[in-house]
Parts: structure tokens; sequence; C-alpha cells
């Protein structure tokens, strides 16, 4: 499975982010299925992806479809404050492709 982050990821955060994962286990994030990319877009979560990928968790995906019409806001996702819609992160997703993660299929 191959997912790509909305963020790049700042190492402090990481590391703290890995040491509740420990306990925590394995993610849930919010993606879409993006063909083109032959990839998951997540809509948050890229220090919990990072993360897993260190522990060698393969995150649970929580499917969203692609929307112009649903906000981050409305899933309820980290960056929710931001303002965009579905439709823009996963449009824009070809800026980060140099950030995608992969994970072994389960």
């Amino acid at each position: 499975m191959r997912i790509i982050p909305m963020n790049e990821t700042d190492a402090a955060h990481l590391e703290q982010v890995v040491e509740t994962m420990r306990t925590a286990g394995t993610p849930t994030i919010k993606a879409v299925w993006v063909e083109g990319y032959d990839a998951w877009v997540a809509l948050e979560g890229s220090h919990r992806l990072a993360a897993a990928a260190l522990l060698g968790l393969s995150p649970v995906i929580e499917e969203v479809e692609y929307s112009e019409d649903i906000t981050l806001a409305d899933l309820g996702c980290d960056d929710s404050d931001d303002g965009y819609d579905v439709a823009t992160i996963c449009d824009r997703a070809y800026r980060r492709a140099h950030l995608t993660l992969s994970y072994e299929e389960e």
C-alpha cells in the first residue's frame, strides 16, 4: 500500500508520536484512493503515517470519496482549520509525491 501524506514531518513531533504509537498501536487515517497516483492520498496524520512506517505498522484506511463539497473540517481531520476540501488535497498531491510512504499489504 502506498500513501501520500499531507505534510512533511517535524522530527521532534515525530519522536513524540512514535512513543505514543508504541502503546496506541496502528493508526486509522482518512484517505482517498487516487488511481492516477496509484496511491492513497492522506487527508490527515502525516506524523502518524511516518511513525507507523518506522514501527512496521500498516495504517488502517478510512476511505473517503473524492469531493469538492466535503472539507477537512466536515471530516474532523487534523488540519481542518486550513479550510481545504478533499478535492484540493487530492489534486495537489503531485506536489508531495516525493513524500510517498509504502507499507506491507495485509
